[in-house]
């Protein structure tokens, strides 16, 4: 718990090759009581997936504090791709006294204090639909890290924008950022890239939802609670509903995490040696 709140970690789960990366860091926190439950929302395909699915099943028997969610019963959104059904998670997060903590399963680095910075913000802030930590290869964070000056213009200017196309599709600059991160971690400095300020998200700004904290009492009020119309998470969270309430989000400037890659990154990222270097700092943090 953090200042009386449970705290639920959450994941659109799928892939252990990364997943079992970001476990260590929530197994962490965990046991240093600021995570109170962990859970896995079950969004894999029946076949072809096996080993992902095994692996989900072995977390949940290995660790009481372990959760598999799965769809709900009877909820069908016809023939979109499975990362459509992931709005349908939040049918189980109506427990007004929860914090849920999302994180895509392919987030690789939660900084120690990025998880009690975040949940701290989102309590002490209620007017936000969701509250982001500085999210390292996200573009909307990579434009305001370059604006305070963290992220070298020289680079690629990235303006502010969800799917800018250096922020969001540049293979080239995400390898840049994540060797940046890692300089730092080693060095000891990773709160050397804290923004001086939280930043408001002006309403209908459209923003990758790799990481946020968000309020169950804002589920459990909607007409039907837990229920997001539209459905699409993304949408629902950072244009529709800031948009229909004039509540902007907030961009919270003490708590770092990094989010590995968008697709259009992946023959980039995939020829370099980060994903184990991310595995080798998430084992030393259980082991720490």
């Amino acid at each position: 718990m953090i200042d009386g709140r449970r705290v639920v970690a959450w994941t659109p789960y799928g892939r252990v090759r990364t997943y079992s990366i970001l476990i260590k860091y929530l197994q962490r926190d965990v046991e240093r009581g600021l995570v109170d439950e962990v859970w896995a929302f079950m969004n894999t395909d029946p076949t072809g997936q096996e080993d992902d699915i095994a692996y989900a099943h072995e977390l949940a028997e290995a660790f009481p504090w372990f959760r598999l969610k799965h769809r709900p019963e009877g909820v069908s959104l016809g023939h979109l791709p499975k990362q459509r059904y992931t709005g349908l998670a939040y049918r189980y997060m109506t427990d007004p006294d929860t914090i849920y903590l999302r994180l895509d399963d392919d987030v690789v680095y939660l900084h120690e204090d990025a998880v009690e910075n975040l949940v701290r913000a989102r309590i002490e802030m209620p007017a936000p639909i969701a509250v982001f930590p500085i999210i390292i290869n996200n573009a909307i964070c990579s434009h305001f890290l370059q604006l305070c000056g963290k992220i070298p213009m020289e680079w690629g200017t990235v303006g502010p924008y969800c799917m800018d196309p250096t922020g969001w599709a540049n293979g080239p600059f995400a390898v840049k950022l994540h060797e940046m991160l890692m300089d730092h971690i080693e060095a000891g400095t990773v709160e050397d890239l804290y923004l001086y300020q939280d930043f408001p998200l002006q309403p209908g700004t459209q923003f990758s939802v790799s990481c946020f904290a968000s309020r169950g009492e804002d589920y459990a009020a909607l007409p039907q609670p837990g229920v997001l119309v539209p459905d699409e998470e993304e949408s629902w969270h950072t244009v529709h509903q800031p948009l229909a309430t004039g509540r902007p989000n907030i961009l919270r400037g003490n708590s770092v995490i990094s989010h590995f890659s968008f697709f259009p990154q992946h023959p980039f990222l995939n020829g370099t040696d980060l994903l184990d270097r991310y595995r080798e700092l998430a084992d030393k943090a259980v082991t720490a």
